[in-house]
């Protein structure tokens, strides 16, 4: 039976453009997973968009002059340019302000209310005596109470991640004008999560070994220090309308908005395939996302659900630890990190790139991009190993036989042989149990490894040499190796899928691409016809000079202006 698996990663807020850390915690890793989920036959679908709503958007647009929704329309665009040039694979990427998500939100809400699951509750919340207004979270700036890091907002210190509640703050400020904030009574819906506390804490439980650590311990953390009703509306204009009488001039908590976003966003491919990943019990749901998002994943979005209580729970929450760059924080104002507007102009080998980050994925702690490690990574492991196997494979058949190896067999003559017909009818099996466990850096590590097992069969056959005295015998460890190469191009698709189906289609000859449907299947069948002809072979990737990589540096690294871009 063919597994149901829908992968979503965590909607960006569309108030800049994003930086290399935004793409590691969520979008390239989901990407990897959906096309080694395709791979290998399974019916999956890659879901993702603009969270166009919020504060921050408001704030960036107010900043710059320019209406809101231009601003986050501009940006929406930018990133889905963004995300096309780093190959990231979404079958459906869309945005907060679509008007059937703004249905769907609403249609959501009105049933959990409906189920009791909602109150309302006049509370203080913080104003701006200056601006008249009452100061949405991302518009109160203080001291974290847990950290003292002096410049949090009211709902998240984005220096601890801390989670935190109106009145936590220390000295708290509009961020508008600068002047202090003050409590003023207003009335807000509410979610009672605390109702849901026993029903969150089972599921919490049921997912502790199928987590990483920091995930499941983040879980506990809320649930221990007691569930509580948690306001899920706002007192501003931008966002989805609240439909419930008496509170017609609020709008949803960008929390609870976005988070609708994963169903919503894939409604829009059709109400079929909406229930087949949402209502059908046996399709799994696998979230990818930042470790600043894992307490509003799995607590207050499985609160949603099962308030809900009609649609699918996540089978998997995938959260990720922070990327710094050289050992510091991505700063846009000093020029620290990788910004991926740059990349819109680059000729940087995106493949390259992938492959350098796929080894740095925080998936269990902090981890930093190092310019001279992407040029280490790239050099030794990419070109060194992958690389260098298809060169030397592919180009030797190429000018000694013509690109045709007819007549070859894939019987074993020797030790040698046998090594490297077991390797591929095993590693493809071993590589994907590691996909499958979204532990991509081991993935991506033996599939180096299954390269250079490659790269050792040519040095124990020694083609070049035995081509002089015995070309059949030349021939036909050539043949072996080019069924790995052809084993190869499939494994290592996931993660660089650009030039691997270079591989497949200008330099194999192959139909079709590495990474169709159910072609994972055949990375373990040595099926490649010895009069199968290869087309001419071509270098896949440059070696990084020192003169390269600093142009690299200071191109990708350049700081970018909003209002530049927002201009164009």
């Amino acid at each position: 039976m063919v597994e149901k698996i829908l992968i979503t990663a965590a909607l960006p807020y569309i108030n800049n453009v994003p930086h290399m850390g935004h793409i590691v915690g969520s979008h390239l890793p989901a990407d990897i997973q959906y096309r080694h989920a395709i791979a290998t036959g399974k019916d999956a679908i890659f879901i993702g968009g603009s969270d166009q709503h919020g504060t921050p958007a408001v704030m960036a647009a107010k900043q710059l002059g320019v209406e809101t929704q231009d601003l986050v329309d501009k940006l929406h665009e930018v990133h889905k340019k963004v995300y096309a040039k780093l190959n990231i694979a979404y079958t459906n990427y869309s945005n907060t302000a679509n008007p059937n998500h703004h249905q769907f939100v609403q249609e959501f809400f009105e049933t959990i209310h409906r189920k009791g699951f909602t109150s309302t509750e006049k509370r203080d919340m913080y104003y701006c005596e200056n601006e008249q207004m009452f100061l949405p979270d991302r518009y109160v700036i203080g001291t974290c109470p847990t950290c003292n890091y002096e410049a949090a907002n009211a709902d998240q210190c984005e220096e601890c991640a801390t989670v935190l509640s109106t009145g936590d703050l220390i000295d708290p400020t509009c961020y508008s004008c600068g002047e202090e904030s003050h409590f003023k009574e207003t009335e807000h819906v509410m979610i009672q999560l605390g109702q849901l506390t026993d029903t969150i804490d089972s599921w919490v439980e049921s997912n502790k070994d199928n987590w990483r650590p920091h995930v499941y311990s983040e879980a506990k953390r809320w649930i221990n220090e007691g569930l509580k009703s948690r306001s899920i509306t706002r007192d501003m204009d931008w966002g989805v309308k609240v439909p419930l009488e008496g509170f017609n001039d609020k709008v949803f908590y960008v929390w609870f908005d976005a988070l609708l976003g994963y169903a919503s966003f894939t409604q829009e491919l059709g109400q079929e395939v909406f229930e087949s990943y949402w209502k059908n019990p046996d399709a799994q749901i696998m979230h990818f996302l930042g470790k600043d998002n894992v307490p509003f994943h799995t607590i207050f979005w499985t609160g949603m659900l099962q308030a809900h209580g009609e649609l699918n729970l996540p089978s998997s929450i995938i959260g990720y630890n922070y990327l710094n760059f050289e050992g510091q924080k991505f700063s846009k104002s000093k020029g620290v990190g990788v910004f991926c507007s740059n990349l819109l102009t680059s000729d940087i080998n995106i493949d390259s790139l992938r492959s350098y980050l796929t080894t740095v994925l925080p998936e269990n702690r902090d981890s930093d991009f190092k310019w001279d490690s992407y040029q280490a990574v790239t050099n030794n492991e990419l070109l060194g190993k992958i690389g260098n196997f298809f060169n030397r494979t592919l180009n030797f058949t190429w000018k000694n036989f013509n690109g045709n190896l007819n007549g070859a067999t894939t019987n074993p003559q020797d030790m040698a042989d046998i090594s490297l017909v077991s390797k591929i009818h095993e590693m493809p099996g071993k590589i994907s149990t590691l996909f499958e466990q979204s532990k991509f850096r081991d993935a991506y590590k033996l599939v180096l490894e299954y390269a250079s097992e490659g790269n050792r069969y040519l040095e124990r056959k020694s083609p070049w040499k035995t081509i002089k005295t015995n070309p059949e015998k030349a021939k036909h460890a050539l043949y072996l190796a080019l069924q790995l190469a052809k084993s190869l191009t499939i494994v290592a698709n996931p993660i660089l899928p650009e030039t691997m189906n270079q591989v497949w289609t200008e330099q194999l000859g192959l139909e079709g691409t590495p990474g169709d449907a159910g072609r994972w299947a055949e990375a373990t069948k040595l099926n490649l016809p010895s009069n199968h002809p290869i087309h001419q072979p071509t270098h896949l990737y440059e070696k990084i000079t020192d003169e390269r990589l600093e142009q690299l540096r200071t191109e990708l690294s350049k700081p970018h202006s909003l209002e530049q871009i927002v201009k164009e």
